[in-house]
């Protein structure tokens, strides 16, 4: 992979200058959906504490959304390369609109619709993200390929800081308004799309040759094959911050005072991307991505391992910030990694594929930390994560190795 040229004259926010009008669309467009995404962040206590459904009815309905959002995430693939991004993208989240527009009607008169309802639309919310990182490539220069992933990136976290607290404050007074200003809120972001963004005319990343190509006939690189498999991996290891992290507090803290703490650290988690984003992604720019992501599993590992001998609450502060560098540039790198290397009439596959593999391990993460609870101490499993996190670090450098030969 070829390094990308450092930027000199770039400081702070300013990364962020000079790029196209529709990635700007983009970048807004994905703070109002994420700001908006109440449903998703607060679908367990929906079932649970206003649909009056078990925790093993929730669990299953959880695990069939998750299921359809994979589904989703596969079929935006060879829909898109039909019909481009902008209209299955739009379309798909038309359908997000109506299946929560029914929610918050059918919660006064048919309750137990509602799970069925989420469910029916969780396959077109799963396949919204691969079409969106496709349209930023579309939209972008290779020189500008990483800012934008970048940009997109701080949206995300923009809308996640957020969007929690007002999920909180509609939760707590109805579930009409809760699903009602969700289907607002992407509404709103779905005019914008369909008023502020052109159909993609091979701008961009199409001036790029295709690498992928051979005897005529496109097809993904072995390269995104083994990239694909190593995100599957990191994504069970990341997902233990949300799994194994807040079992921990609760042992070490108690319930109560555990998921104030864990909370609190999550919020300092989205602080720390919303600070450092941009000046990571200026520092790391003559890097590269693998080098980048390499860096990050170097991150993961201090703060794993930090993880594995915390027993106080400002340790485990110090350690999550220094894991956050680490989601940094997996999340800005790994979306540019993959686009670049892609064949432009197939991104919108790789883009599907990698969405995919992030879910997959993400899914199977609560299995795996509870396996591994089972027979293991928390200091024991966080040594093992730091572990595949080296392990995925040396594959990076070994990566970016074979292809510079």
């Amino acid at each position: 992979m070829t390094k990308q040229k450092p930027r000199q004259s770039l400081a702070g926010f300013s990364l962020y200058r000079g790029l196209g009008k529709s990635i700007y669309v983009l970048f807004i467009i994905r703070i109002i959906n994420r700001f908006g995404d109440f449903v998703q962040l607060l679908l367990v206590l929906i079932l649970t504490g206003k649909l009056n459904l078990s925790p093993a009815q929730a669990g299953f309905f959880i695990s069939l959304s998750v299921a359809a959002t994979m589904l989703g995430q596969l079929l935006s693939a060879p829909i898109a390369e039909r019909w481009g991004q902008k209209r299955p993208l739009v379309l798909f989240q038309s359908m997000v609109i109506l299946s929560y527009a029914a929610c918050a009607f059918s919660y006064h008169s048919q309750p137990d619709l509602i799970p069925y309802l989420i469910l029916l639309g969780s396959p077109f919310r799963g396949g919204t993200s691969p079409l969106t990182n496709t349209m930023v490539a579309e939209f972008s220069s290779k020189e500008q390929l990483s800012q934008s992933f970048s940009l997109l990136y701080l949206g995300t976290n923009v809308g996640v800081a957020l969007g929690p607290m007002a999920a909180s404050f509609l939760y707590a007074r109805s579930l009409f308004l809760l699903f009602s200003f969700s289907a607002l809120l992407l509404s709103l972001s779905t005019i914008l799309l369909v008023v502020a963004i052109p159909y993609a005319k091979g701008i961009g990343m199409h001036r790029m040759p295709e690498p992928g190509q051979s005897g005529g006939k496109l097809h993904l690189s072995p390269v995104l094959v083994v990239f694909f498999l190593g995100f599957a991996l990191y994504s069970l290891t990341y997902g233990q911050n949300s799994f194994t992290l807040p079992l921990q507090f609760a042992s070490l803290f108690g319930e109560v005072v555990g998921s104030r703490s864990y909370a609190l650290l999550m919020s300092i988690n989205a602080v720390t991307v919303l600070v450092a984003t941009a000046f990571l992604t200026i520092w790391t720019h003559k890097f590269g991505q693998l080098y980048s992501m390499a860096l990050a599993m170097l991150f993961y590992i201090l703060g794993y391992g930090m993880y594995a001998l915390c027993s106080n609450f400002v340790p485990f502060l110090v350690a999550t910030c220094i894991w956050t560098l680490g989601e940094i540039l997996m999340a800005t790198n790994a979306n540019v990694f993959v686009n670049a290397y892609s064949p432009p009439s197939l991104r919108s596959r790789a883009n599907a594929y990698l969405t995919t593999t992030s879910s997959l391990g993400h899914a199977l993460s609560p299995s795996y930390g509870g396996l591994l609870l089972l027979v293991l101490d928390y200091r024991q499993l966080w040594l093992i994560n730091a572990g595949l996190c080296f392990m995925l670090g040396c594959g990076y450098i070994a990566l970016n190795k074979y292809l510079r030969k």
